[in-house]
């Protein structure tokens, strides 16, 4: 029988506040063979919580505080590490890095905070991979009702189709920067259902070199610092969690496709997306805007931004976000 244990910690380093505007909450979700902390900082005074899915997967939700710790003052935000992902410990057999995992786990992760925090209105904030884990989790059952709006950074709907899309932005951007090298590789190997397992990896790596993502996290000293002393996260606890996903990458990454289902969405969505992206282009935007029939979408672009906006243009993210949220 399924075991799910949540656990409220109070430590040292994270010390709990009686100060609401101030929280600082932590709990561990376990499900499944997953010890799966939430890191709940800011404002409880205001009556909204954000939880953020973080990247990857096998990415960290901590470590990108030091971006994000902005929205903080005004509204609290919960930190999730996925499983075997950031911080993330416990047993958990990797071929449990499905879509239906994912869900499950986003359910009760968001269940936790409705249960820890009663009242609150929640809302989810999905960063490229976790874009697919927020449209499996809103897609199943009456999951959506549990929360009450959605921002999407530079994520995807269907795995196949976004490799469709970075191939045409490989092509133009290699026809614009006269790579004829990039331009013969695409001549000679399509994109399709018989061939995305063997070629994505190399048009990711084409996308990159036609600076498709230029911006690394790392060469801002301030971040590597403060991920270094004040981040959960380490070095050997996240990257330690990379080969767990070899068989994802080869068997469930281009499974995931919920074209059909996007027009069950009915809570209202907010866009946020670096203009200049490679690694999920602005045309997924679009072609999601164009199948969420059931609601109405709200954007803002960042023109000086790739795929992490809220890295390169943080003050105007953080408004962007903060004003969807207050006014929903």
């Amino acid at each position: 029988m399924k075991k799910i244990l949540i656990l409220m910690i109070c430590s040292a380093l994270f010390a709990c506040s009686d100060d609401t505007t101030d929280v600082k909450d932590t709990f561990y979700l376990r499900n499944e063979g997953a010890d799966m902390p939430i890191w709940v900082r800011g404002n409880l005074d205001a009556d909204k919580i954000v939880i953020f899915f973080h990247g990857g997967p096998g990415d960290c939700a901590m470590c990108y505080r030091y971006y994000l710790k902005g929205m903080e003052s005004e509204i609290a935000v919960a930190y999730w590490d996925q499983r075997i992902a950031g911080s993330s410990a416990g047993n958990a057999d990797p071929a449990s890095l499905t879509y239906e995992q994912f869900g499950e786990d986003a359910f009760f992760a968001v269940s936790l905070l409705r249960q820890q925090y009663p009242g609150k209105k929640i809302y989810i904030m999905a960063h490229s991979f976790g874009v697919e884990l927020a449209w499996q989790f809103l897609t199943t059952g009456e999951n959506q009702k549990m929360v009450d709006g959605l921002l999407v950074v530079n994520g995807t709907f269907s795995n196949l189709h976004w490799m469709e899309i970075m191939r045409e932005w490989v092509v133009r951007e290699a026809a614009a920067q006269e790579d004829n090298k990039t331009l013969e590789f695409a001549e000679t190997h399509p994109v399709n259902a018989t061939t995305v397992n063997d070629v994505w990896v190399d048009y990711y790596r084409k996308m990159l070199e036609l600076n498709g993502n230029p911006l690394s996290l790392y060469e801002n000293k301030k971040f590597v610092l403060n991920y270094v002393l004040f981040s959960p996260n380490t070095a050997m606890s996240q990257f330690a969690h990379g080969k767990a996903y070899k068989d994802y990458s080869e068997k469930v990454l281009f499974t995931f496709d919920k074209t059909d289902e996007l027009s069950k969405i009915t809570l209202p969505v907010k866009f946020l997306w670096g203009k200049k992206d490679g690694v999920v282009p602005i045309e997924v935007g679009y072609e999601t805007e164009a199948l969420l029939t059931g609601t109405t979408v709200d954007w803002t672009v960042f023109d000086d931004s790739w795929h992490e906006p809220f890295v390169s243009e943080k003050d105007k993210f953080i408004e962007a976000a903060l004003s969807f949220v207050k006014s929903n």
